[in-house]
């Protein structure tokens, strides 16, 4: 039974780069507005296409649209020109990357639906993950599996265990609720398991649980529209708020290493001064999303 419930997506990692756009912690979110409960759910099968499906599957619950399947291959195709191999996985935070992008860039899909924005979310805040999904938005995440996963969730379509020791495959998946439970939505549309719908399914332990037993990784994404207008500023506040972190690190590191007291004096000030500035971004973030 592990055998044929195998998946092999593999991932190549738990990457992220911390000067990305829109790449931020999720307590730093702006106000998020709540959703509906329409579900889209895809089909990769025979594909290695996981983080890709994850990241466009995201946005059809985001934005009530469904992507044709020759926009699929679109999105995929352009993936290959974002350094992705072919035949070959994917870092998620590429995929959301290449999805936002793609979305933004067709003036159609702007003009009737809106742009889109990514945050990066810690999946070991288990306040704020439910916080989010309560409001019907999807986190697109990613696990290490192996047989003993697959056979957890397919015989009573829920997860039960958080640890499954040795890891086979790497694979890119969504966070829903669904009826107020936690649920994962995959990327095979009409699997079932004696008859049962096993494409989503519940979990059981917390989201900080499985990210601590290695199975989750730390790092979930999310979508939020913009609206167009906005999106131009909103994209320089976040790129301020990055380049003030890079330059607090710095400045606290180097109050560590000087022994010059009034220098120490005057890297505390300017500090101060720079989470005075933060909290006037976040204020600004927040009017703009």
């Amino acid at each position: 039974m592990e055998e044929e419930l195998l998946i092999d997506n593999w991932l190549l990692g738990d990457w992220y780069q911390a000067t990305d756009f829109l790449l931020l912690n999720g307590s730093n979110l702006p106000k998020l507005y709540q959703q509906d409960n329409q579900i889209y759910e895809y089909d990769q099968w025979k594909s290695n296409d996981c983080t890709i499906y994850s990241a466009f599957g995201a946005i059809s619950d985001l934005m009530n649209y469904e992507f044709s399947t020759e926009e699929i291959k679109e999105i995929n195709e352009l993936s290959y020109t974002m350094w992705r191999k072919r035949w070959n996985g994917w870092f998620v935070f590429k995929a959301i990357d290449c999805v936002r992008k793609r979305w933004n860039s067709k003036t159609d899909l702007v003009k009737e639906y809106g742009k889109v924005a990514s945050y990066r979310v810690d999946l070991t805040d288990d306040v704020l993950v439910d916080e989010i999904l309560d409001k019907g938005y999807t986190l697109c995440s990613w696990y290490n599996g192996n047989g003993k996963y697959n056979v957890d969730f397919t015989i009573d379509d829920k997860l039960d265990w958080s640890e499954f020791w040795e890891k086979t495959y790497g694979h890119a998946v969504s966070w829903r609720k669904v009826n107020w439970e936690r649920c994962i939505k995959d990327n095979y549309k009409w699997r079932s398991y004696q008859w049962v719908d096993t494409n989503i399914y519940k979990v059981i332990p917390s989201c900080s649980q499985l990210v601590n037993d290695n199975t989750y990784f730390q790092n979930a994404y999310l979508f939020t529209k913009v609206k167009e207008d906005n999106y131009e500023e909103l994209k320089r506040l976040e790129k301020f708020k990055t380049t003030l972190n890079i330059a607090m690190e710095a400045n606290s590191a180097l109050w560590h290493l000087t022994n010059d007291v009034k220098y120490r004096d005057w890297l505390h000030t300017l500090n101060e001064n720079h989470r005075k500035k933060m909290k006037d971004i976040e204020a600004q973030i927040v009017l703009h999303s």
